[in-house]
């Protein structure tokens, strides 16, 4: 792991340096741009079209595979915290998985009450009754219950935590961690190496929307940017104010911090993409002990996914309405236990959560067509969004990391 580690805050350095190139963001915004015109301007171009439809490819390769790749993510991630701190790993995992879980679930709830105050959705779809509390209890188990049986991914994601903790504890098997982390890592290089392609891949999905939905769709997409950033800038803030209260970090450390990873988070888009930043300032400018650091910033790469869910949320109801799908509170409050567990299994790459929550968003809703509610969903989760989550999700590691060493981990540390 430290020498993982070493190479992690070498890359920063390397990053740094490859600064004054044009980062992936740039790239990014200019094809949704390009997108987005091509779809305005030539609607009934033949060529435009197959561009649009070349677009749908990866994702629907991604979510074909997703559990084979979430199952090497999350047993690697789960493998490798294991054998590094084998006295505390206990402690560690478990303290922080606790704090991710609460945290994604709070700011799932969050963005829940943004959404029944400020944009306004009905409790109910109209034409329907408003259910009871035990109704909707009901529902959400039925639906539960449903995803549970139906859909491999939860199965997945549960699977891959216990055999990346059986085979790391386990010493005759440990053969067998090291085999996954090889293929973990090798999954992770794939995904890095394809990062010349999203933007070519955004563009071409980009046009879909106003080819579909002419500019109202771009009007669709620029009010769920707007959404996301007032519901990620709050949520900053609130993280930002609960971290000085509650642990010993000064203003000024806080700050240096989220500065520095931020804007690293929005360039790339990606948690994977940003963890060597993120390390490196973790240690530097929160002053965090390098064991803490390791743990919070490498697992919350892997887990932490909040704001994707947030995103998810909020552009499930911009997709509904470009598709004609009625979709109500209930509806999202539906939406909110299987997003959060869903969170914890959507890789840190650019437009991961749109290409792993969509579908699953798509049964629960029974939506009457999937393929095109994906896609779409795919197209309006892209561009600012991934990059407004990816720069919440990761100074958030952080910030966990600083309550997890000032008011969990200080006994643990000292042993």
């Amino acid at each position: 792991m430290s020498l993982e580690i070493e190479s992690s805050k070498n890359s920063a350095k390397i990053w740094t340096k490859r600064r004054a190139r044009i980062p992936l963001s740039i790239w990014v915004l200019l094809a949704l741009v390009i997108g987005f015109g091509l779809g305005l301007e030539f609607p009934k171009n033949a060529v435009v079209q197959a561009l649009a439809l070349s677009g749908t490819y990866f994702p629907k390769t991604v979510v074909t595979f997703a559990a084979v790749v979430i199952f090497f993510l999350l047993s690697t991630a789960t493998a490798r915290l294991i054998m590094v701190h084998k006295e505390r790993a206990g402690q560690f995992f478990g303290r922080i998985f606790v704090m991710y879980l609460a945290l994604g679930l709070i700011s799932l709830i969050w963005v829940t009450i943004f959404i029944w105050i400020v944009i306004g959705l009905p409790i109910t779809a109209p034409g329907t009754k408003v259910p009871t509390f035990a109704t909707w209890l009901l529902s959400v188990v039925r639906t539960f219950k449903t995803i549970i049986s139906q859909q491999p991914l939860l199965q997945t994601l549960v699977a891959s935590i216990l055999v990346g903790w059986v085979t790391a504890a386990v010493k005759p098997l440990n053969v067998v961690a090291h085999g996954m982390i090889r293929v973990g890592d090798g999954i992770l290089k794939v995904f890095k190496w394809l990062l010349w392609y999203y933007p070519i891949m955004i563009g071409c999905l980009a046009i879909s929307i106003p080819l579909k939905f002419g500019k109202k769709g771009v009007a669709y997409y620029g009010q769920t940017v707007l959404w996301l950033v007032a519901v990620t800038l709050i949520w900053c803030l609130i993280m930002i104010v609960v971290t000085k209260l509650v642990t010993k970090r000064t203003w000024k450390q806080m700050m240096s911090y989220f500065w520095t990873v931020y804007p690293t988070g929005f360039g790339t888009g990606g948690s994977y993409d940003t963890l060597a930043v993120n390390l490196v300032s973790a240690e530097r400018d929160l002053e965090l002990q390098p064991q803490v650091a390791e743990v919070s910033i490498v697992f919350g790469t892997v887990l932490n996914k909040n704001a994707a869910t947030m995103a998810v949320l909020l552009c499930t109801i911009t997709v509904c309405w470009m598709l004609h799908v009625p979709v109500s509170l209930t509806d999202i409050l539906l939406l909110v236990l299987p997003i959060w567990i869903l969170g914890l299994e959507s890789p840190g790459v650019p437009g991961g959560a749109g290409f792993f929550m969509s579908p699953i968003v798509a049964v629960i809703l029974n939506v009457p067509d999937p393929g095109v509610f994906v896609t779409t969903f795919v197209a309006m989760y892209s561009g600012l969004i991934p990059m407004l989550t990816t720069a919440t999700n990761t100074t958030n590691d952080g910030f966990i990391g600083a309550m997890l060493e000032d008011r969990f981990a200080r006994s643990i540390l000292t042993e």
